[in-house]
């Protein structure tokens, strides 16, 4: 046993240090978040700002987790950023302690290998008093059963009772296989309690100094008694085998004729629904230490540090910040203080990448308490974007109108708690003409500024000059040579001065008169925009 312990932790920490890609079946992974997310909490990450941040490709480069319920509750954490200080401080020390201590991790590792199974996914169906479907006839079960034991003993005195024997046997028979599919579904979460208990008091024998396994004494008791209580259940998955398969017939048989299952059913249920905080409580510890054992294994595969949160006057401070997700990305610093930023720059040059950054690590700043980056400084401030826009088919709603409806949405936030949004917008509007583009980016950009920080990226120059008194300008750019062309994906201060579409159409070997007759209409719109262009106005 001792060597099979000792070949199975080489494997969880070769796993750990080196944790392969394992394309998760989100709509099971995403099983506990989905029942808890309407539950008060600070912030919950919505739909788009997760598809935005490309949650679930940050999701799989952290999934360093052992158990199911480790994956959910990483899931359940990215998606559910905090404003506790003391409660990130405290997972910040978890991850540290399982990084540097090989034994504690060791422990660890083992006590979370026990929920591997594809069923421990459905534990998470188990945390609230409604979890388990009532059978229907449910109460009927104990009359059944009582009336096949009585005819059955009471045909010894008055053989005549048997025929009732054989009437309530096949009453039971029918009775048995029509509740068999609910109970089959409703079983397997039922089977893993065990294995979620094991964990639970594995890591509570380890004594490993975190807060949520120093509070398992109380729940692990409780759940002990629902364990025994699901006996029947586990030695039938147990028994699974060819040499077994007369007894199984037998118990099958015997099932069968006293509605056992559904007897037992019956009486887990209503001890689940009884002990549902409690499963609650080992659940979140084991996914805690879980999470705790992703995070350090992260850190020691990327470069990171740990965040700092300061008041609001000091702004947003972001050096060498990178994407975890892009291979070789440069870094960069950013200042985020009263004015909003305005980013410029071609396409493929870097604004939308960099805006996903600062949603990254601000995101995982407030969630695992660790950025992707040299130093980061921030208020608490919830994360929410509009990068990744698109028209929806099944509802018949054009892209202006997803766009106008999202930035509406963006609005009421943050008016019902102004000064505590990041702000992360790509090309708002761009789905409309150029004119009423700029107008509507302007009033939306110019109202949303002191009530939120503001990242805002766009294709037109007009807006620096329109909103120069509430916001900076930043630019990205690319280099177009006669013989080559390339980004430095460098974040650089001011607007940007040069222009480089054209000049990359022939680069690319466009037809000469193409690029001729483009670069000459250029030049005359450019005259008349200058000649026409508006005085720069203070925004309302």
């Amino acid at each position: 046993m001792w060597s099979s312990s000792r070949k199975r932790l080489r494997r969880l920490e070769a796993t750990w240090h080196q944790p392969a890609s394992r394309s998760p079946n989100f709509s099971l992974v995403a099983r506990y978040y989905n029942r808890v997310q309407h539950e008060p909490a600070y912030h919950r990450l919505p739909d788009q700002t997760w598809e935005d941040l490309n949650g679930e490709l940050l999701f799989d480069r952290l999934d360093a987790t052992v158990s199911r319920v480790g994956q959910q509750c990483l899931y359940h954490r990215l998606r559910s950023p905090l404003a506790d200080e003391a409660a990130l401080h405290e997972f910040d020390a978890a991850a540290t302690l399982l990084a540097q201590q090989p034994v504690a991790r060791g422990q660890a590792l083992l006590a979370l290998d026990q929920l591997t199974a594809h069923e421990a996914y459905y534990l998470a169906d188990l945390l609230s008093r409604e979890s388990l479907l009532s059978l229907p006839g449910a109460r009927f079960a104990p009359l059944l059963a009582l009336g096949l034991l009585t005819t059955l003993l009471g045909g010894f005195w008055l053989p005549v009772l048997w025929l009732g024997t054989i009437a309530f046997a096949l009453v039971n028979a029918v009775f048995h296989f029509w509740q068999l599919s609910w109970i089959q579904h409703s079983v397997r979460p039922l089977l893993q309690l065990g294995r979620l208990y094991q964990a639970g008091q594995a890591l509570q024998q380890a004594a490993l100094p975190l807060r949520p396994l120093q509070q398992l004494a109380a729940p692990l008791a409780q759940l002990r008694g629902i364990v025994q209580q699901i006996a029947l259940f586990q030695v039938e998955a147990s028994l699974q085998s060819d040499v077994a398969s007369p007894f199984m017939l037998l118990l099958d048989l015997i099932k069968m004729l006293l509605l056992l299952d559904q007897l037992v059913y019956a009486r887990c249920r209503v001890a689940v629904q009884q002990r549902a905080p409690a499963i609650r409580t080992i659940f979140e510890a084991v996914g805690y230490v879980d999470c705790a054992l992703a995070v350090a294994s992260f850190r020691q595969r990327h470069a990171t540090c740990v965040p700092h949160f300061g008041p609001a006057a000091e702004g947003i401070q972001l050096q060498g910040g990178y994407h975890p997700l892009v291979p070789g990305c440069v870094p960069n610093d950013l200042t985020l203080a009263g004015p909003g930023v305005l980013l410029t720059g071609s396409n493929m040059a870097g604004k939308t990448t960099f805006m996903r950054t600062l949603g990254v690590n601000a995101l995982l700043a407030q969630t695992i308490s660790t950025c992707p980056a040299v130093a980061y400084r921030a208020p608490f401030c919830r994360v929410l974007t509009s990068l990744s826009l698109a028209d929806s088919l099944p509802t018949g709603k054009s892209y202006y109108l997803v766009e106008a409806e999202t930035m509406r949405q963006l609005l009421m936030d943050c008016d019902a708690a102004p000064g505590s949004y990041l702000l992360l917008l790509d090309e708002l509007f761009k789905g409309t003409n150029t004119q009423e583009r700029i107008a509507a980016n302007k009033a939306v950009l110019a109202y949303l500024q002191p009530r939120s920080w503001v990242v805002a990226a766009t294709h037109d120059g007009e807006l620096g000059a329109l909103l120069q008194s509430c916001f900076v300008e930043y630019h990205f750019c690319e280099t177009v040579t006669e013989e080559d062309w390339y980004f430095d994906y460098s974040l650089k201060a001011g607007p940007l001065t040069t222009r480089n579409a054209i000049r990359l159409l022939a680069r690319l070997h466009y037809p000469a008169q193409v690029v001729a007759a483009a670069q000459a209409l250029s030049a005359k719109l450019a005259m008349g925009t200058q000649s026409s262009s508006p005085q720069p106005t203070t925004p309302e």
